[in-house]
């Protein structure tokens, strides 16, 4: 038998999982906020705030709402098709499977139905079915390679799958990079662009023929 490649394939949320869309944004939109995102995010691209700026921002509307409404707008979303079946077929060959990204730990652990149960991401609290508050973790690879050394797994052990310009550092310091719906200037720094793939499955079959 062949030896896996990687011991841990590692899954960006927003832009990746939620193709051209965020959690917050997602979330935020079905609950009244559709015009200040939208501000928010003009100004984050428009580079006239920056990703915590804008993270703090959305996170102080995100904390209005109960959890119900924020998983019930999460339902709803356009996922990218295939997510747990993907997951299984990496579990299936060997691979352990992780979330990494940003979001606060109550948006990611929405994604538990389809066995992403782990996440490196933000961590928060919630009390009385409500987001009380959350630490932001901004640095993608600063906080998997805290998670690597303290499971000792070594980087090029790890396959990261993303699409954004802080995705990039990940990609610099891991075995290899998979972008998906990524602009040309970031899948240039990718192992392999996926381009824009149907489903999980196209980006787990990238994954495989590393």
């Amino acid at each position: 038998m062949t030896p896996k490649r990687f011991d841990l394939v590692t899954l960006d949320l927003d832009g990746t999982l939620l193709p051209d869309d965020t959690a917050f944004a997602v979330v935020l939109r079905a609950n009244g906020r559709a015009e200040d995102v939208a501000e928010s995010d003009r100004r984050f691209f428009a580079g006239d705030q920056s990703l915590e700026d804008a993270f703090w921002e959305q996170w102080a509307w995100v904390q209005e709402l109960a959890l119900a409404d924020m998983h019930r707008a999460l339902r709803k979303a356009a996922w990218l098709p295939g997510i747990g079946a993907g997951v299984r077929r990496l579990r299936a060959a060997g691979m352990d499977v992780r979330l990494l990204t940003d979001q606060p730990s109550v948006l990611t652990d929405f994604l538990g139905r389809w066995g992403l149960t782990d996440a490196v991401c933000s961590p928060c609290t919630v009390r009385d079915g409500r987001a009380v508050d959350v630490e932001g973790r901004f640095d993608k690879w600063a906080n998997l390679r805290a998670v690597l050394g303290r499971e000792g797994v070594e980087p090029e052990r790890v396959c990261h799958v993303g699409n954004g310009a802080n995705d990039v550092p990940v990609w610099q310091h891991v075995g290899a990079g998979v972008a998906a719906f990524a602009e040309p200037d970031v899948a240039a720094e990718a192992t392999v662009d996926a381009g824009r793939p149907a489903d999980l499955g196209a980006v787990v079959d990238a994954v495989l023929a590393l």
